[in-house]
């Protein structure tokens, strides 16, 4: 993907966030996310950084779409990264279905490839994913090496990115062995 789809692939995230946003309820809002101490208004408060000038959060998001400007230091490819990971701390905890185009996910997911563990891929916690080799069900990605390990692009994704949400779904000879090691890595987990 160059640049232009890029963004237009995370202009298409903001949208949809701004529609799962609206479809929620009061109690809904204060539901804890993904993130570990935030809630989903805390996550959908941090996605309109960008556009911090303005002031109500929903709207704030559905500006953000068409706002082509990363933060200082960073890509349109995070910035893709940031839509991705943090619809699914909203959506998954809500129990809320989100589909989204495995090669969009897999182009946030190469990015977050490209930083071998380093810098602007530490969003959570590392998972053990790198000795293991991961290959997407659902498109022609795969990265790592090691004992296989299949899931869908979301799947894999979100263990990039230290979510371990999805991670019992992973299938594969070195299935089991990934979960272990990813347990081993919990706060407050003796190794």
């Amino acid at each position: 993907m160059d640049d232009i789809e890029v963004w237009a692939a995370v202009d298409q995230r903001r949208r949809a966030i701004v529609e799962l946003l609206r479809s929620l309820d009061a109690g809904e809002w204060n539901t804890p996310s993904l993130c570990p101490g935030w809630t989903v208004r805390d996550v959908a408060a941090h996605l309109t950084m960008p556009v911090l000038t303005m002031r109500q959060i929903v709207a704030l998001i559905e500006r953000s779409a068409g706002h082509h400007r990363a933060f200082f230091g960073l890509t349109c490819r995070e910035s893709l990264i940031d839509a991705i990971g943090h619809t699914f701390d909203m959506a998954i905890p809500l129990g809320r279905e989100i589909h989204f185009p495995a090669a969009v996910v897999a182009e946030a997911a190469d990015r977050v490839v490209s930083y071998h563990g380093r810098g602007n891929a530490k969003v959570f916690r590392s998972l053990p994913w790198a000795s293991f080799r991961l290959t997407a069900t659902d498109h022609d990605w795969s990265a790592g090496d090691g004992p296989p390990v299949t899931g869908t692009m979301t799947d894999l994704f979100l263990l990039l990115t230290g979510r371990d949400a999805r991670i019992d779904g992973l299938l594969g000879p070195g299935a089991d062995d990934l979960r272990r090691a990813a347990a081993a890595c919990r706060p407050g987990v003796r190794r």
